[in-house]
């Protein structure tokens, strides 16, 4: 009877055939999206960024500057303070300083997703604001509505308007159905500077009882009215899944 060879190991003293599953692994990790490939508590500075620049859930558009500038009565502040999640600058000075012309970009967010509340959470606790947050629970939160939330360097035409006038002059649109859907209601996060992020909330089910967005919807645009200008950007649902599958 031949003598039974003890598996091959490497410098570390763990059988190759470990070593190499451990190494495709890795390179697995390395390459799949964070929102697929690692735990919500395990997301690095980078992992953040690429959600909230490079992901099924965040959308970037240039809009053309067809609003002037704004005076100190247009920055009504309120009890509710609100953080920048992205962290972008305000540019309340240089909208002061021009009247119009040029583009200026906005993010629009799909807030409400798993990933989205993963990396606002990942982010306060990495910036020590709450180093006890429970990434994982406050992720998976229900949401009773969908959530979009939109933030620029300028915000100007959240100042001129308030927040019931982007209710009656925004929505979704089905493009299967051609349905389209008005947010139930719309409220602004400030800071020191004024308007951060303007967030948009639509209802999940009809008032039957039905989904709002259909599993058969491929993509649902976001059209906004900013003065004389439209913010409009396109999401695709079968693409907005994370680990735990679908979230919207």
């Amino acid at each position: 009877m031949s003598k039974q060879h003890p598996p091959l190991r490497n410098t570390l003293g763990i059988p190759v055939s470990l070593s190499a599953v451990l190494l495709f692994a890795a390179l697995a990790w390395a390459s799949d999206p964070p929102w697929k490939s690692k735990p919500y508590d395990r997301w690095d500075e980078k992992d953040i960024q690429r959600v909230f620049s490079d992901s099924p859930w965040s959308r970037l558009t240039p809009v053309a500057r067809t609003w002037g500038k704004y005076s100190a009565k247009d920055n009504q502040q309120n009890s509710q303070l609100g953080g920048r999640d992205r962290g972008i600058p305000s540019s309340n000075d240089t909208s002061a300083e021009n009247s119009t012309g040029g583009d200026i970009d906005f993010f629009v967010d799909w807030a409400s997703s798993r990933p989205m509340r993963a990396a606002s959470a990942r982010k306060a606790i990495l910036h020590g604001d709450k180093k006890d947050l429970d990434v994982e629970k406050y992720a998976n939160e229900p949401q009773e509505e969908y959530q979009i939330i939109v933030q620029s360097k300028d915000m100007g035409p959240f100042m001129h308007r308030d927040e019931k006038f982007f209710q009656a002059n925004s929505y979704l649109e089905l493009k299967k159905s051609k349905q389209k859907i008005s947010p139930s209601h719309v409220t602004y996060e400030r800071d020191s500077q004024g308007v951060s992020s303007a967030i948009f909330f639509f209802p999940k089910k009809t008032a039957s009882g039905d989904p709002t967005i259909g599993p058969a919807e491929k993509t649902v645009d976001f059209f906004c009215k900013l003065e004389e200008s439209s913010l409009h950007v396109s999401f695709e649902p079968p693409k907005m899944v994370d680990r735990n599958g679908p979230s919207l």
